[in-house]
């Protein structure tokens, strides 16, 4: 339907920002400067689109379709740029299930968490596993 067309589009008007837009998204920034802006452009964008993405996660075929794959490499690549050491796509697995739309929703609505407080929480993960 139109939301998820919708949100194809901001997918990969994203996709577009961290793959070739300018810095800190952008490839013009340092590995771990990119995961940050990362985390956090992500997070705003679950925020905004949490409604057809909670629609999307309840079909496990759309859940981990062709945008995750693409988020899940990039995450990857990030991380092996900026030296993590260890299982990176457990890395990424654990990075990406943190701007989950339903543990960003749950969060928020269930424990009074804010994009505030998200965002911090998952800088510091990102941070750890770079060994920063």
């Amino acid at each position: 339907g139109l939301m998820i067309e919708v949100l194809d589009e901001d997918e990969r008007a994203m996709q577009q920002a961290f793959l070739f837009g300018p810095p800190p998204l952008g490839p013009q920034a340092p590995p771990l400067d990119r995961l940050l802006a990362f985390g956090r452009e992500r997070l705003r964008f679950v925020v905004a689109h949490r409604a057809v993405l909670e629609e999307v996660n309840r079909d496990p075929q759309t859940r981990y379709n062709a945008a995750f794959a693409v988020l899940h490499t990039h995450v990857r690549v990030l991380l092996a740029a900026a030296a993590s050491s260890g299982d990176l796509d457990a890395q990424a697995d654990a990075l990406l299930a943190l701007l989950d739309a339903d543990y960003v929703v749950h969060q928020m609505d269930s424990r009074g968490q804010t994009v505030e407080d998200l965002g911090p929480a998952w800088e510091s993960l990102a941070r750890k596993l770079c060994g920063h």
